[in-house]
């Protein structure tokens, strides 16, 4: 990375975080987005967290900042349709339907992206004709964490737990999970019932939500099957694992 050592230092007081834990959050960043300048990640993770990276004090070069804001300017683009206001939501014939929350972490999640996240989740459990939009949402939901998980215990020294060094990207869920497993004896004693708990929830959740993703054929008919996957959860124990091993 080329950007200023004032700006790491700002971003890393903001998230509460040291320097190779910044780096972590950075190559997590340019997973997630697709980018593959690391410097833009970190412009982009300093503006999630309300920096304004334009300051003369850190020196950013203009084709950085224009890199940034072309990468918003389509990530806009791309964004979803606003949520009604809380408690309700708009079908496409007009029909208001009751705004409901599978999940209620907001806040709590190690990146702000999973915010939104939710939010998408939240909009789609809220209408019942989306079951399938909830399950694949949710697979990212978990999967990510999964790798949080796995990048916050075992760092860059062994990046090959979370991440595939030749091919430059984050393991496939299969792999993760298995890593986890097989890695449990190396996080504290008393996280071993949790992750055993994880894995007995996740083995057969990854399982429905493959086969609905790979078979057209196959898809959840009500939002009664959601809940039977245990979700909210599964999404609980993560968040405890990873506030412990941060």
């Amino acid at each position: 990375m080329t950007l200023s050592r004032k700006l790491r230092e700002t971003i890393c007081a903001k998230l509460h975080v040291k320097p190779r834990q910044l780096l972590n959050r950075i190559n997590a960043k340019a997973t997630e987005a697709g980018i593959t300048d690391r410097d833009v990640a970190l412009l982009l993770l300093a503006h999630e967290q309300y920096i304004d990276v334009a300051k003369p004090r850190f020196a950013v070069p203009q084709n950085k900042l224009d890199e940034l804001k072309e990468h918003l300017r389509v990530q806009k683009a791309q964004a979803p349709i606003a949520a009604a206001p809380p408690g309700t939501k708009k079908t496409a014939k007009g029909n208001l339907l009751q705004f409901r929350r599978l999940l209620k972490f907001k806040g709590k999640y190690p990146d702000v992206f999973y915010d939104r996240l939710e939010d998408e989740i939240n909009r789609a459990y809220s209408d019942s004709k989306l079951p399938n939009a909830v399950l694949m949402l949710a697979r990212k939901l978990v999967e990510n964490l999964v790798y949080n998980l796995l990048q916050y215990k075992f760092g860059p020294k062994q990046i090959t737990v979370y991440y595939d060094t030749m091919n430059r990207r984050a393991h496939d869920f299969s792999v993760l999970l298995s890593n986890l497993q097989s890695h449990k004896s190396n996080f504290d004693q008393d996280q071993h019932d949790m992750i055993n708990k994880f894995l007995h929830m996740v083995y057969p959740f990854r399982r429905d939500a493959n086969s609905k993703v790979h078979n057209v054929m196959e898809y959840l008919e009500s939002m009664r099957q959601i809940r039977k996957l245990k979700i909210v959860e599964m999404t609980q124990i993560l968040l405890k694992l990873i506030d412990r091993v941060k």
